[in-house]
């Protein structure tokens, strides 16, 4: 487990500047599926996070509570690379329990274009929505992470799903009744519990989306076992649930 991972896919959450792959209705203005994610200039959503950590040095496992905030604050126009597209910055906020100080924690980077929402954040880009929504569809979410790089190559050949589209879910604090959820990755070999001595991982990853809310709810599960190594599991889980929006 690296810095770099869990500032990226934690914080983050993955999912630019890219352009979305799928041929699909371009009509953006008509396309109410977006109010999935809306871009609303002061709109917030406040979390809890629940987080495990798994560290194979000491061969321990910790958890970890705290809140975050996305607010987006401003936008500007992408004339970088003579697109002139609107671009919207997503600031990341944390503290370590409700009634701390929030405290800046990061930026996120939210393109909408003719077929989808692209992310950005740390340099590292993803296609965390395509549109318009329709149960079952899948995509190439990761389709431009850096898989090369050893920290991220759990991330190639994520297909991203739309699953329960219109369905409510219940964070555990809200209930929401129009949600649509993304179940981006779902692997996994073996489990050290049951056979020890052979190599095991787990990827998960989800996330849901409210109706003019945007996200509620995310989960990322990433751990491996190396049976001829320390003999014990190193990763993390991370679970974030909407308390509150604005």
């Amino acid at each position: 487990m690296t810095k770099k991972i869990l500032t990226v896919l934690v914080l983050a959450v993955i999912s630019s500047t890219m352009f979305v792959s799928c041929k699909k209705n371009n009509n953006t203005q008509t396309d109410a599926t977006r109010n999935y994610f809306p871009l609303t200039f002061g709109s917030s959503v406040t979390y809890e996070v629940d987080s495990t950590y798994y560290d194979e040095v000491l061969c321990t496992r910790y958890n970890v509570k705290s809140q975050m905030k996305y607010v987006v604050t401003d936008t500007f126009t992408d004339r970088k690379n003579f697109t002139n597209k609107l671009s919207y910055i997503l600031d990341v906020f944390s503290r370590p329990y409700d009634g701390a100080i929030w405290r800046p924690q990061g930026v996120i980077i939210l393109n909408p274009t003719a077929n989808g929402l692209n992310w950005t954040q740390d340099n590292v880009k993803y296609i965390k929505m395509s549109f318009p929504i329709t149960d079952g569809y899948t995509w190439k979410g990761n389709v431009n992470a850096p898989i090369n790089d050893p920290d991220f190559n759990f991330l190639k050949n994520w297909d991203y799903q739309y699953r329960n589209y219109r369905k409510s879910f219940n964070t555990g604090y809200v209930n929401f009744d129009n949600t649509v959820t993304v179940l981006e990755n779902d692997e996994s070999v073996n489990y050290p519990d049951v056979v020890s001595g052979v190599a095991a991982y787990r990827t998960y990853s989800k996330a849901v989306y409210a109706y003019n809310v945007g996200l509620v709810y995310r989960e990322l599960t990433h751990w491996t076992y190396q049976a001829n190594n320390s003999q014990c599991v190193n990763g993390y889980t991370v679970v974030m649930r909407a308390v509150d929006h604005n």
